[in-house]
């Protein structure tokens, strides 16, 4: 930590003792090279904050900062935008890591690893995935970069137990090594942290992990590890929750969750949609800042580096029930979660799936202010995404010259293809009839939504 000096400007106390008249004055050179002295020690005072301000936020002054790797980036080569996917290997809407196009994603995150106590923790879907899939995958695409995803949306609480103190801290370190030690096919972390709270100094104890993570990599020689974090979009969670200089010293990219700005709440019981790209024209104060184009130039201009932030949209989409099946406009009030999709998630061949079940007061619309399509029908109201707005939002990313676009997730496309977003290619299953004894004769999934993003950033 910094040590602040504090200098004293101390007046002069007058004399009234009568000796002191008839002393010699004080010559005008001394006094003006007294002053270039006090201007001089001022001046090595300034440098030494400096320094110290500059300085580690651990004691470990013989550990340099260990600059962001992102792979090529070491070796002095132009990175090209990201393409960022999630892949979850739990839940419904289970994938094979095998049947991910190795020309689709330049990242994949694969999880979620939880902490217990400090401590990394794999479930047994994810152990098989990394222990039987990732080493093939990688043999096959060696150019894409394979990571461990810790945390997620429940994963609060377990971060804060992690990062309160360096003797926990180290723990998490501990268990890190051994999993990525396990797993040489990862070639780092993100971590996915809902999100540090604006008390119990979490900013600062999870600024000083990526210092600690970086430090034990270096020590390790684990130069090209990548470090990245899920960071919230909203500014009112991401002021308090993210220390951005030490992000841009220690972290290669931020995947921004640039979605969920609109679902079904009690304190907000209407419908909206998702993943807005611009405000809507009748909104207005804080809600005017739900929306892509904001959150992402609010990290920009709160320091983040261009090259570091990749810009989140989502393949999923958010049901309402509508109190008033008359009123399907955006902002409609709503009375609760829709019946498509669970509590209100909605992947995109379900919401797909609702569309067709459809029969009467069907409405298909598009928001062009914010690159957003909706569907209704009775009470029912799903805001979701199609190729339009993808295309639509990927365009803006690509204008923004950042670090690239991240999808969430892979498991929510449309793999069954029930949108008809891109056509049935009847080879797929012919390739795959040679591992059918192992996973069975079936169509590969496709991924309409997250091939027009990649095609998109080309």
């Amino acid at each position: 930590m910094a040590n602040y000096i504090k200098i004293e400007n101390k007046q002069p106390i007058p004399t009234t003792d009568p000796v002191q008249k008839d002393k010699p004055t004080i010559q005008t050179w001394q006094i003006i090279l007294a002053g270039i002295l006090v201007l001089f020690m001022l001046a090595l005072v300034a440098v030494g904050l400096t320094m110290l301000i500059g300085c580690s936020l651990s004691d470990d002054s013989d550990i340099e900062r260990v600059p962001y790797t992102d792979g090529l980036l070491m070796k002095d080569i132009p990175q090209a935008q990201r393409l960022v996917c999630y892949f979850t290997t739990s839940g419904k809407n289970k994938l094979s890591l095998l049947d991910v196009p190795g020309d689709l994603c330049t990242h994949i995150n694969i999880g979620t690893a939880d902490l217990d106590n400090a401590t990394l923790s794999l479930s047994a879907e994810l152990q098989d995935v990394l222990a039987n899939e990732t080493s093939i995958f990688h043999a096959k695409h060696p150019q894409v970069k394979l990571l461990l995803w810790i945390g997620g949306a429940d994963s609060g609480k377990q971060f804060a137990v992690m990062v309160k103190n360096h003797a926990q801290r180290k723990i998490f370190l501990k268990s890190l090594k051994v999993i990525l030690k396990a797993y040489p096919s990862l070639s780092g972390i993100d971590l996915d942290w809902e999100f540090p709270r604006p008390y119990d100094k979490n900013r600062q104890h999870f600024a000083q992990l990526f210092y600690e993570i970086r430090r034990e990599w270096q020590r390790e020689r684990r130069y090209n590890n990548i470090l990245s974090l899920a960071v919230a979009a909203p500014e009112g969670i991401a002021y308090y929750a993210y220390n951005i200089r030490e992000i841009n010293l220690y972290i290669d990219y931020v995947n921004l969750m640039s979605y969920d700005f609109h679902f079904y709440a009690k304190d907000t019981p209407f419908t909206g949609l998702n993943a807005p790209l611009y405000a809507r024209l009748n909104e207005q104060s804080i809600m005017a800042t739900f929306n892509i184009n904001y959150t992402a130039h609010w990290w920009l201009k709160n320091g983040l580096e261009p090259q570091k932030l990749v810009v989140g949209l989502p393949t999923y989409g958010h049901s309402f029930t509508l109190i008033n099946p008359l009123n399907t406009q955006i902002g409609a009030p709503a009375s609760g979660y829709g019946e498509c999709g669970e509590l209100g998630f909605t992947t995109l061949s379900e919401t797909c799936e609702c569309s067709k079940n459809y029969k009467r007061n069907k409405i298909s619309g598009y928001d062009y202010s914010t690159c957003s399509p909706y569907l209704t029908d009775l009470q029912e109201w799903i805001s979701y995404e199609d190729p339009e707005s993808i295309r639509c939002k990927a365009r803006y990313v690509k204008s923004l010259n950042v670090g690239g676009i991240m999808i969430f997730s892979l498991n929510t496309d449309d793999l069954k293809n029930i949108c008809n977003y891109e056509p049935y290619i009847e080879t797929e299953r012919q390739n795959n009839a040679f591992n059918g004894m192992l996973r069975g004769n079936r169509s590969k999934p496709v991924f309409p939504l997250t091939k027009i993003a990649k095609e998109t950033l080309k």
